[in-house]
């Protein structure tokens, strides 16, 4: 049978312990100045022994509470693991937006320093279809005189066209700001050596607007120069309906 003697107990510190050997437990005990006499098989008769001294072993974790600094397993864990950080999605890191062909940094070339194309008037079809008809007009008229066609330019319609405009504002040959009708070609970038314009304005129709300059000399000598080989017909209507018709030529 076993005995159990108890000398006394010393002050400690509590400290967590789950569970330990029977030796372990002996020595512990011991160094708390707890001794037990006879061999130990198990933890329930040293639970007994403890009781039949008087410590209260019926709490949970009787032993923690009766010896504690009893060295112990740590604590398993609780078999689910630490979450895992979250994987990244499969998508890499987004990369920074690549450059729309112009490597950073890289200047824009220089576009050759050429002056920008002149804006073109706004012509109406109805307006074009009169435009082509003068001039039709005008070549059926320098056939009739054995002269060279005359053709239209782009450049030099632009500049007929902003001619029209000026005249409802200035009926002349000067432009409302002073300068030479000619000018209104060079703005345009027409290059030419002689240049001559006619105006007019009120008429309804190609036709009527041809008549009126075929009978005037000054009108009718420009519209069969000889040496003429381009030309640019405007026409503009303003808000009351009134047309004003320009001619210009060059060669």
């Amino acid at each position: 049978m076993l005995t159990a003697a108890a000398i006394g107990t010393a002050g400690f510190t509590p400290l967590t312990v789950q569970a330990a050997s029977i030796e372990e437990t002996r020595q512990v005990l011991q160094s708390k100045g707890i001794y037990i006499a006879g061999p130990l098989n198990s933890t329930e008769e040293l639970k007994q022994k403890l009781e039949a001294l008087g410590y209260d072993c019926t709490i949970p974790d009787w032993l923690d509470c009766i010896i504690p600094g009893l060295p112990g397993q740590p604590e398993n864990p609780d078999n689910n693991q630490p979450e895992n950080p979250e994987l990244p999605d499969g998508n890499q890191p987004e990369n920074p937006e690549l450059p729309d062909g112009n490597q950073p940094g890289t200047p824009e070339l220089p576009d050759n320093n050429q002056p920008e194309t002149p804006e073109q008037p706004d012509v109406d079809e109805n307006d074009n279809a009169f435009i082509q008809q003068v001039v039709n007009l005008v070549n059926q008229e320098r056939a009739k005189a054995g002269l060279s066609p005359v053709k239209a330019d782009v450049s030099v319609q632009a500049a007929a066209q902003i001619r029209a405009k000026e005249i409802e504002t200035s009926f002349s040959h000067t432009r409302p700001d002073g300068s030479s009708f000619s000018t209104a070609l060079t703005q345009q970038g027409v290059t030419y050596r002689g240049s001559g314009e006619n105006i007019a304005w009120g008429q309804k129709t190609p036709e009527q607007v041809m008549n009126g300059w075929m009978n005037s000399d000054g009108h009718r000598a420009n519209i069969l120069n000889k040496n003429y080989t381009t030309i640019g017909v405007g026409l503009y209507q303003n808000a009351s309906g009134t047309n004003y018709w320009t001619q210009l030529f060059t060669y």
